[in-house]
């Protein structure tokens, strides 16, 4: 059997079309006539574009599809002409490829219009993918995230520990948070889904501690022998460890940017179909599971990192977070006696 004909099978195999319609009816929600635009890239699933297209149509919007060539790896979209009028022309966007198109110029542009978009990345993590939409309660997911954001916006001493060796404190008032919903719920927004997560940008100078990186990195993916950073008021000032850990130097290094050793945001995830794969797509959002970022810092998190043209995200698989020495996760769960609720639809039988 032919290889492309084997992945048009595996593909088929996978329920996509009930996947994008739920992502058009919970995630997206066109009204009658809105023009939609779905983007894909050559590299992508086109059985699961066309579901996308398909599923938006179906809710009476006014859908096109547009694949464009895929990027030079490590090189962001620059899109043309044809490109740019699509994103200005579109009410929502939503992308199954992740390769930077958001930061363009006509992106932007298009946001300050009130453009909503909508980007995942499939590959690789295609069941996850699925069962992040279709096995999880997505209402009361968003509303631990709403419950969590609530929590971290009273705090003032957070502190974030493992066995292993992760012990760090920060304050976290008065900084406000950020919930990566994966829906759209606002005009000029872009969020990633599957959700959840929800983001915050510790007080700079009060970020003390160490990190054991023991999930995974953007840089070396899965983390199979985990290293440490110390930092001091917000700045990576040592990193130890073998392989990963120098590997995680090296790149640093390379950067030759100051703010790239700066803590820029704390956030924890809400899918309780994640785990640690090695895709950060999945596993930032892994229940109760930390990333730590470092560098580039949105200016919605209210920051002062500052500019830079790099970012890392560092995965602590299973951490215990402490709000003003309440326990509020820890072991991969949520503390239910602050509120925090089942995730998971019941299963049929």
């Amino acid at each position: 059997i032919r290889a492309d004909k084997v992945e048009e099978v595996m593909h088929n195999n996978l329920n996509w079309d009930e996947f994008a319609d739920a992502t058009i009816r919970l995630l997206v929600q066109p009204e009658k006539d809105d023009p939609v635009l779905i983007i894909a890239d050559t590299s992508n699933n086109i059985v699961l574009a066309e579901s996308f297209l398909a599923a938006a149509i179906r809710y009476g919007a006014d859908a096109q599809l547009i694949i464009k060539p895929r990027s030079a790896p490590g090189m962001a979209t620059k899109p043309g002409p044809i490109l740019s009028n699509a994103f200005k022309s579109a009410k929502y966007i939503v992308s199954i490829c992740d390769d930077g198109f958001d930061a363009s110029q006509a992106i932007q542009e298009a946001i300050s219009n009130g453009t909503r978009i909508l980007i995942t990345k499939v590959d690789g993590i295609e069941k996850y993918i699925l069962r992040a939409i279709l096995d999880v309660d997505i209402d009361t997911m968003i509303e631990n995230a709403n419950l969590c954001s609530k929590l971290w916006e009273s705090t003032k001493i957070c502190k974030v520990t493992c066995p292993n060796g992760t012990d760090i404190s920060f304050n976290l008032s008065p900084r406000k948070s950020i919930i990566g919903d994966g829906a759209l719920s606002r005009d000029g927004e872009i969020d990633f889904f599957p959700g959840a997560q929800v983001n915050i940008a510790p007080v700079e100078e009060t970020i003390n501690g160490t990190v054991v990186v023991d999930g995974s990195d953007n840089v070396n993916g899965l983390v199979l022998t985990p290293y440490k950073m110390t930092l001091k008021k917000g700045v990576i000032t040592k990193i130890e460890g073998d392989s990963e850990g120098n590997k995680i130097k090296e790149w640093l290094e390379a950067c030759n940017q100051e703010n790239i050793y700066h803590l820029c945001h704390f956030t924890i995830g809400l899918n309780p179909e994640a785990g640690i794969s090695g895709n950060l797509v999945e596993d930032e959002r892994k229940v109760a599971a930390v990333d730590f970022g470092f560098g580039y810092q949105s200016s919605d998190l209210g920051g002062t990192v500052g500019p830079c043209d790099y970012h890392m995200d560092v995965v602590i698989s299973s951490p215990s977070i402490f709000l003003d020495g309440n326990e509020m996760s820890g072991r991969g769960k949520f503390n239910s006696k602050m509120g925090f609720k089942n995730m998971v639809k019941p299963r049929s039988h």
